[in-house]
């Protein structure tokens, strides 16, 4: 009898043993988890920052190309209009019978029949609203944009400090004297006007300190 259990008590004896040897043993391995965790959240949030930055970088660039097209299309805007209001002016000469005043009294009179100088009535591109109205007299000589942003492009807006510097103003008609450009009802210009002295849009007046060039401006020959 006293064998046995002496047996059996050496058998716990080694169970015991077993066990403190086991239990250590386990620590490196759950330790080693939780530094893999560690790794992999570590891992997943520098993968989520670099898409933030990536993100915000075609964020900035897509705003640049917005802004870009943005100004292309105030730079055709405001030209038109420019041009369709000297065109209105020198067909004073034709029309003083039954059109007292020389420029425009709004944008709508050159969008009126017979003779259309404008195809519609523009907004300004960079706010979406309209654009202000250059006036003398109650007469519309120009238009310009109501941004205070600062103009990306230097060279049609070479100088200008921001968008609402920047002036659409007529300036072929002001001396009495037609641009003969087309208009939209006469697309080889307007056989009234004085072919011999073509007026400049780039021309700059002490009212219009910014005034943008035209690529549509005739050569003197």
């Amino acid at each position: 009898m006293g064998q046995p259990a002496l047996h059996k008590r050496s058998l716990l004896q080694l169970f015991a043993q077993t066990q403190r040897h086991h239990i250590p043993s386990m620590l490196p391995l759950g330790q080693s988890i939780k530094n893999q965790q560690g790794f992999t959240y570590l891992m997943v949030m520098f993968f989520v920052v670099m898409i933030g930055i990536s993100l915000m970088t075609i964020g900035q660039q897509w705003s640049v190309t917005m802004k870009r097209d943005r100004e292309a299309e105030l730079y055709f805007r405001g030209t038109r209009i420019q041009h369709a209001i000297e065109q209105y002016a020198a067909d004073h000469t034709v029309q003083k019978g039954t059109r007292p005043n020389k420029y425009p009294l709004t944008l709508k009179d050159l969008t009126k029949k017979p003779k259309r100088f404008l195809q519609t009535i523009y907004k300004d591109p960079m706010t979406g609203e309209d654009f202000e109205l250059i006036k003398t007299k109650g007469e519309i000589r120009g238009v310009k944009s109501t941004s205070q942003d600062k103009p990306f492009d230097q060279i049609n807006f070479k100088g200008a400090a921001t968008y609402s510097s920047i002036r659409f103003e007529a300036t072929g008609a002001a001396s009495g004297t037609g641009d003969c450009r087309a208009s939209l009802d006469s697309p080889f210009g307007d056989p009234s006007c004085q072919k011999n002295t073509p007026a400049s849009p780039s021309g700059s007046t002490p009212e219009s300190p910014t005034t943008p060039s035209s690529p549509n401006t005739p050569s003197n020959s």
